[in-house]
């Protein structure tokens, strides 16, 4: 579990609240180079450092190097934004167009969340002398894999290892980043979400809805919600399910909706497709479930759910068991296990596990720990800070 002090650890490159309130007065443009298929966890923490960046002296613009769904999702509308199809590292064009986009815009710094945007960032920023932040969200680039991807998790390592500030999103993320000696300067900054608006959040009526958004991939475990929703069904327990989310390809989509039909639970399961307004999900779900199978980064639909004072139940795997805090805000089970999952739920619904008491817990602990307020002004410091050298 993360200790209340873990967002303000950091190693060389650390700046001063003192120091980031001074440079506030000159206003840096930060461009934000951003992968674009899909509109997920590292695309919305870009979406609400542009929006809630602002006050700390920074004005944002985008770079899309895969422009498919940010453009029109994202929430910051205003922003200057453009599509640069990436197709390779090598791919100059493209990276020139940025590089203009750099020199015309004004933009102080680069800023990019992902491989394939950190690739464009850090060669834009050669080209333009320009300092890259680049921000570590998940654990890929340290596990083992096959020839293809193991060639290109190699390629972004050594890459990567030349940006000027690396950030991480959890413990173990800068573990990794550590370990694989990315950066010059490193800082560990947690994840952050707006406040909940009107919350109201009712006690669960006599059906209780399991709720779960995001993109829907195999590392999800899904499967393992699904054959949980089962065990439950066969032990009478009122339940239902509601999964929100694009589905990562049309053959994952068939292969989840046979699971879900040889389970017999057709009827127990609501597949909405993607939605911009997670909040209205939020708040009919009363339970939000996050059964991954393998290392998170920090999940941000686990700090949506802890805004809106939704209890979470989790695997125990990295990132997952890092947002949750077991017995507090919400239950942490062992990894790939429906029977763990379902004897949970059930304890919920009996009343052994105090759900009111966890939601409140989870309002009370995203206000202290993750707020977006909190992660644009820790990243307006490192801003500054670059700036300032």
């Amino acid at each position: 579990m993360l200790p209340c002090n873990l967002s303000n650890t950091s190693t060389s490159g650390f700046v001063s609240p003192i120091l980031a309130e001074r440079k506030a007065q000159q206003r840096l443009k930060v461009l934000h180079v951003i992968n674009g298929e899909y509109y997920a966890g590292a695309e919305k923490v870009q979406d609400l450092l542009a929006l809630h960046s602002t006050q700390f002296g920074i004005d944002s613009g985008f770079a899309c190097v895969r422009g498919d769904q940010f453009p029109l999702k994202r929430e910051c509308q205003n922003a200057p934004l453009e599509s640069h199809n990436l197709s390779h590292p090598w791919h100059f064009e493209s990276i020139k167009s940025i590089a203009k986009m750099v020199e015309t815009g004004g933009f102080d710094l680069l800023h990019a969340h992902t491989p394939r945007s950190g690739w464009a960032a850090l060669s834009a920023g050669k080209l333009t002398g320009r300092p890259v932040v680049y921000t570590v969200h998940d654990m890929f680039l340290g596990q083992q894999a096959g020839l293809v991807r193991s060639a290109f998790n190699r390629y972004s390592i050594r890459r990567l290892q030349h940006a000027d500030f690396v950030t991480t999103v959890s413990p173990e993320t800068t573990q990794l980043a550590d370990r694989l000696m990315l950066g010059k300067s490193r800082r560990m900054i947690l994840n952050g979400v707006p406040s909940a608006k009107d919350l109201n959040r009712l006690a669960p009526g006599k059906t209780w809805t399991l709720g779960s958004v995001g993109l829907i991939r195999p590392c999800k475990g899904i499967e393992v919600l699904i054959e949980a929703i089962a065990i439950l069904k066969q032990r009478q327990c009122p339940i239902e399910a509601t999964i929100v989310g694009t589905f990562y390809t049309e053959s994952y989509k068939q292969e989840i909706m046979q699971l879900v039909n040889r389970n017999g639970v057709a009827a127990d399961i609501h597949f909405p497709g993607f939605t911009t307004d997670v909040p209205s999900h939020l708040k009919n779900f009363d339970l939000f479930v996050m059964p991954s199978v393998e290392p998170e980064g920090l999940p941000m639909v686990l700090l949506e759910a802890m805004a809106h004072g939704l209890p979470m139940i989790g695997s125990d795997v990295p990132g997952v068991r890092d947002a949750i805090a077991h017995g507090s805000d919400g239950w942490i089970i062992p990894n790939r296990n429906p029977e763990a999952l379902a004897s949970t739920v059930q304890k919920f619904v009996t009343e052994q596990i105090n759900w009111k008491e966890m939601s409140q817990n989870a309002i009370q602990r995203h206000h202290k720990q993750f707020s977006a307020h909190r992660m644009a002004r820790e990243f307006s410091e490192v801003y500054h800070s670059l700036k300032s050298r």
